[in-house]
């Protein structure tokens, strides 16, 4: 699968629920970018594998007892975890 269309399918879910949904869930988000926006970042900056990664560990972040505040999207590009993948997000 080439990295173009790898990154299309999982920005698509995203824009999915920026377009149908987000107006039903209130439109409160507990950090800047939000979530919906992080995550289009994150694909776009990272590549589809690692941005995936980010964008599962920041809706982690943003559940209940979650983090809040400034929360940019890290250039990883360079890190490689290639038998642990769950090392690209940030979880706290």
């Amino acid at each position: 699968m080439s990295s173009t269309l790898a990154k299309t399918l999982l920005k698509a879910p995203v824009y999915v629920y920026r377009y149908t949904f987000k107006g039903m869930a209130g439109g409160q988000c507990r950090h800047w970018p939000t979530c919906s926006e992080y995550a289009l970042q994150a694909i776009e900056l990272n590549g589809a594998w690692r941005g995936f990664w980010l964008t599962l560990s920041r809706f982690v972040r943003c559940g209940p007892g979650g983090t809040h505040g400034v929360d940019m999207v890290p250039d990883i590009r360079a890190v490689k975890h290639t038998f642990e993948p769950w090392r690209y997000g940030r979880w706290r």
